[in-house]
């Protein structure tokens, strides 16, 4: 049988990416929630769907979760999903305290759920079939430079509080700079990472397998300094990440139709769950660490 979606949020991310996903990708959609009940309304008729009067309610009208809320907020709600035992796709960073993150994880596991962060870049199929092909290379190297304008003026995420806090992009934009780092250069083993500056936090992150990785992330950037890059260097070869035009909420289509068949064929592992969710929040704490005793944190 089919996974039953509900919706929890109500921002941009919500209404634009999450339900015109599940819709597209031909889920069955039980409804939407969230805090601010006469917008929960308003997106639910928009959409032909039920607006749910309580968090619980929902919880007990689904099989699974799709979560387009601020960090602090997703976490406690994943950890109330994950022990009424729902599956879920949460967004990234999975939480901003490595506490809470891993008892996400310990209840995910133990109730043997599927959970998904949606770390958008690898649900990407260009970007996907190219990290399947060359995980597996000696990469020495990673010049990562991902800038972005969407705290620099009106938009969309202008309302976004988490988003206006210093070093947002640390917590924002590095998750996915992360969940594209690891599978290439292997796990991470140290981080150094300066105090944001001009807008533009930068670190470096040294990996099991021997590569390190030079980054720079920002939330503020000017449309001339709008940038989305990852290259790749080894002693024999560089590489650099596709960036094909894509649909938000098309990729978002994508991770749903990850977790439909994860559910059904009952497989657990998947690359981009709760544990890496997990660790990639370890490693932000470490990454803010470092920031405060300005040296490289093990």
């Amino acid at each position: 049988m089919a996974p039953r979606f509900g919706v929890v949020g109500t921002a941009h991310w919500a209404r634009h990416v999450h339900l015109p996903g599940l819709l597209d990708a031909g889920a069955d959609v039980v409804g939407i929630w969230g805090r601010n009940a006469a917008v929960a309304r308003e997106i639910a008729a928009e959409k032909g769907v039920r607006a749910f009067a309580s968090f619980e309610d929902l919880l007990a009208s689904c099989d699974a979760l799709t979560m387009a809320v601020p960090p602090d907020v997703q976490a406690g709600l994943a950890l109330q999903a994950a022990r009424a035992g729902r599956h879920m796709i949460v967004e990234k960073p999975l939480s901003r305290d490595l506490t809470s993150a891993r008892l996400i994880e310990k209840e995910v596991t133990e109730n043997r759920l599927v959970a998904l962060v949606f770390f958008m870049r690898r649900f990407i199929p260009e970007i996907a079939a190219m990290i399947e092909r060359e995980s597996g290379h000696a990469w020495t190297k990673a010049l990562v430079r991902v800038h972005s304008g969407a705290m620099a003026g009106a938009g969309p995420y202008a309302n976004s509080q988490w988003r206006r806090e210093p070093g947002a992009a640390l917590w924002d934009i590095a998750p996915h700079v992360l969940s594209v780092l690891i599978p290439m250069l292997g796990e991470v083993e140290a981080v150094e990472a300066e105090a944001e500056t001009g807008g533009v936090t930068r670190l470096k992150t040294w990996h099991r397998r021997g590569g390190t990785a030079d980054i720079s992330v920002s939330l503020q950037s000017k449309p001339e300094d709008i940038a989305n890059s990852y290259r790749f260097v080894s002693p024999t070869r560089s590489i650099s990440l596709p960036e094909p035009e894509f649909s938000r909420s098309r990729v978002f289509g994508h991770a749903v139709g990850a977790l439909s068949e994860a559910i059904r064929s009952g497989r657990r592992d998947l690359p981009c769950g709760v544990a890496l969710g997990r660790e990639v929040v370890d490693w932000l704490q470490k990454a803010e660490l470092s920031q405060k005793h300005d040296q490289k944190v093990v």
